[in-house]
């Protein structure tokens, strides 16, 4: 899910695809509702562009996720029921990811800091590193505007390369998984 994004019957969906999904699971919108939707849900953070959603609404109909459908002259998008069944398949496997997400991210705070702090020198392999909760780094805390965008750009990358890994590792356990139930239905 994380890092790379979803997959459905072989092709990528990315956070932002599945994003738009979730929002017209609620109900059917018109792309400049989804972009305003998307706006108002993440606008602090990220700013979607016309030029990002209309390209994305058009790949999610092209796999079947997503209808399109023409009322006087605008273009309505809505689940299609495939995409409906898959979104909510979806979201009830997120929870389990975004609890080891959750904690993986405050361990990773914690422990370097605890580290660090015992070392008391900032470490070689990080010289950038500077322990400081994920909250100090999210709230603000008492860091200026520029050290919190560089400690949220490094721990974007730093989370980031993780989380491909932990990506893998839950394809790899899947398809393990998977496998196992094929052979388990083979044997009834």
């Amino acid at each position: 899910m994380f890092g790379r994004g979803y997959e459905f019957k072989g092709n990528r969906i990315s956070p932002m695809q599945f994003s738009m999904l979730i929002l017209l699971k609620k109900r059917p919108m018109y792309g400049y509702e989804v972009l305003k939707a998307l706006r108002d849900e993440f606008g602090e953070f990220w700013t979607p562009q016309t030029g990002s959603i209309y390209p994305a609404l058009r790949r999610l109909c092209e796999h079947g996720l997503v209808i399109s459908e023409d009322r006087e002259g605008i273009d309505y998008y809505t689940l299609s029921p495939e995409g409906a069944g898959w979104v909510i398949g979806s979201l009830r496997r997120s929870p389990k990811d975004l609890r080891f997400i959750t904690r993986y991210l405050d361990f990773i705070s914690r422990s370097g800091a605890e580290l660090l702090t015992m070392d008391d020198r900032r470490s070689t392999e990080a010289p950038d590193f500077e322990p400081s909760s994920f909250d100090q780094i999210f709230e603000g805390g008492d860091l200026d505007e520029g050290a919190r965008t560089r400690h949220l750009l490094r721990a974007r990358d730093h989370i980031c390369s993780h989380v491909a890994k932990i990506d893998e590792e839950l394809k790899r356990l899947q398809d393990r998984h998977d496998v196992l139930s094929d052979r388990e239905v083979g044997k009834k």
